[in-house]
């Protein structure tokens, strides 16, 4: 099909194209403006999608830089990822900190819990001599019988004491 120049003038106009790729989109749609058009942007769509996955930056007059700092405002654009980038190093390791520093407390804390022992007596008899991080323990996994053995302790006359070891 014949396309006239006035079609590709207005295509033109629309779209950054040349003057042949106007009319190949032109004689593709059959002559039909509106489809040349959706045609195209589609395809412009298309390559701005895969200029961007290859790394790529499309200038807007029709030529592709590599990002290497040439293209305007891309070193503003850099300057803010790597401010984003260093947050997140940040965050990171004060995580990683925040955990070294939890689980130096834990530590702590076992070593202080197996010093002390808890020491059940009923008319000096020991009855249990435990570590005091295996009632910590026990009172965690399972609350109703730690207390029930409290309450049973006490209500049999028996003594609980928490002493070094």
């Amino acid at each position: 099909m014949k396309v006239d120049l006035n079609r590709i003038d207005r295509l033109r106009e629309r779209i950054d194209l040349s003057y042949e790729e106007a009319a190949s989109y032109l004689e593709a749609a059959g002559g039909d403006l509106v489809r040349a058009l959706i045609m195209a942007e589609k395809d412009a769509a298309n390559t701005r999608a895969a200029t961007r996955a290859a790394g790529l930056h499309e200038t807007g007059y029709g030529s592709q830089e590599a990002v290497d700092g040439e293209v305007p405002g891309m070193e503003m654009a850099r300057e803010a990822a790597d401010r984003v980038a260093d947050g997140i190093a940040e965050g990171l390791e004060e995580g990683a900190s925040s955990l070294g520093k939890l689980a130096d407390g834990i530590k702590e804390l076992w070593s202080q819990g197996s010093a002390m022992r808890v020491v059940v007596e009923r008319d000096g008899d020991r009855l249990a001599n435990l570590p005091i991080a295996a009632g910590v323990i026990g009172a965690v996994f399972a609350p109703q019988l730690a207390a029930l053995s409290a309450v049973a302790a006490l209500a049999t006359g028996c003594t609980v004491r928490v002493q070094p070891k």
